[in-house]
């Protein structure tokens, strides 16, 4: 893949990855700012204050935005996660300098006020409540990713805890916005009918002129210690129709190891072979061997996050049939994890795995949109634009030794959290000594 890179004086980067199937551009801007830059008691102020970035400024004022991009035949969304926060337009090709204008004048021209943030508080409130609250399965994962990052801000959810959100003010959301939101802060980020050469004029008309702030956040480096004891979280929830078992094991991304550890690309990617053979499709092994063959789950599976600012997971996940006690499920799940550091994956499953990660990967890029969020993601999280897809390269040299040897190293009872869910009591079989 062709990326495009370059940097404005003022600071501002601007990445291009040219796609000339379609005149169609998706423009977009990122912020160094999410979730793992808030303090405690201020949880969710990246997500409130995208929100807020829709309300104007005055050369755009209120509501305006959105009916020039819908005229102008495009679409614009945004996304706060954990380490970002994003802006993205899809356009064709000829209305990018509209896109660009936009953006641009609300980078340090928005204008809000207590009678755009209390109503947009409330907006906020409900997207939790429906999405979290009200919803017995979002509201136990929630509370087992805080057990699981005690102390890291990864615990925190990205929409912020109920008490912050009721207790934000403008004062606060005004200086989240000074603090974070400038050139010197930000990437331009442009995928599709388009170079670098035609993006970089552009980029220096629109943005070129904004003034770069005097002290860019330094981003913490939040570290989780280890810790000497697995975790469980088990919990009974009357509200709950289908049970769940959830495993969460500390692993290392790209950019941090376990505990702040020195990542080792190796592990990482090997890390995520083992997450595919381990239940990455129906032909895996938890899958088949809870599904098909003991017939203890109506589902399983597992993944591993490579990118990100500070440590991953590999997170499995199970569904129990209907009258099967989760200490089952819990010792068939441990016996799978313990085959992987006991014995070397067969040849053909970790070939099918290398193949299924590659051509996730690939064809995930045939989507503009999709292609947008791996490269911001991965630049933003840490990485270079050269060396985007480097770990293709290291993918191909993973052996059946290196699962093993991960497996051994990372899936281990310590870096462990575990979450069962329940709707009764007798669901929990032998767990119930874990409440």
């Amino acid at each position: 893949m062709k990326i495009e890179h370059g940097e404005l004086a003022n600071g501002m980067q601007v990445v291009v990855v040219p796609d000339h199937r379609a005149p169609v551009v998706v423009h977009s801007v990122w912020y160094m700012v999410g979730s793992i830059d808030e303090e405690t008691s201020r949880t969710g102020l990246s997500h409130m204050l995208e929100h807020m970035m829709f309300k104007g400024t005055d050369k755009f004022p209120y509501q305006s935005m959105d009916k020039i991009i819908q005229r102008n035949g495009g679409v614009q969304n945004a996304f706060t996660s954990r380490d970002m926060t994003a802006y993205h337009q899809t356009v064709t090709k000829e209305k990018l300098p509209l896109m660009m204008e936009i953006e641009a004048d609300r980078m340090q021209g928005l204008k809000i006020t207590d009678a755009l943030l209390t109503p947009e508080k409330n907006v906020v409130l409900e997207e939790r409540r429906m999405r979290t609250d009200s919803q017995p399965q979002s509201r136990f994962f929630e509370a087992l990713v805080k057990a699981h990052y005690p102390t890291h801000p990864y615990g925190n959810p990205v929409i912020g805890w109920k008490e912050d959100i009721e207790a934000y003010n403008l004062p606060a959301l005004l200086d989240w916005y000074k603090r974070h939101y400038a050139p010197n802060n930000a990437m331009l980020l442009v995928v599709g009918d388009v170079t670098l050469d035609e993006v970089m004029p552009l980029a220096k008309q629109y943005y070129g002129d904004l003034p770069p702030m005097d002290n860019v956040p330094q981003r913490a480096a939040h570290v989780e210690p280890l810790r000497d004891a697995p975790v469980w979280l088990v919990k009974v929830d009357k509200e709950v129709q289908l049970p769940v078992f959830y495993r969460l094991y500390r692993t290392p991304t790209f950019f941090q190891g376990v505990a702040g550890a020195k990542p080792d690309v190796r592990d990482v990617v090997a890390l995520s072979v083992l997450a595919e053979i381990l239940g990455g499709s129906d032909a895996a092994r938890l899958y088949q061997s809870l599904v098909v063959q003991q017939g203890l789950a109506d589902a399983a599976s597992s993944d591993h996050d490579m990118v990100a600012a500070g440590e991953s997971s590999l997170d499995v996940y199970v569904v129990p049939k209907a009258g099967i006690a989760m200490d089952k499920v819990a010792a068939a799940v441990d016996a799978e994890v313990a085959r992987m550091a006991d014995e070397p994956v067969r040849d053909d499953e970790l070939e099918r795995a290398k193949v299924s990660l590659l051509a996730e990967t690939v064809y995930g890029q045939d989507d503009n949109d999709n292609l947008l969020y791996q490269v911001g993601s991965w630049i933003l999280a840490g990485g270079k634009a050269e060396t985007f897809d480097a770990w293709e390269d290291d993918l191909k040299k993973v052996t059946a030794a290196d699962v093993q040897r991960v497996a051994k190293a990372y899936l281990v009872p310590n870096a462990m959290t575990t979450g069962v869910l329940v709707g009764k009591q007798q669901q929990l079989g032998a767990l119930a000594d874990k409440q």
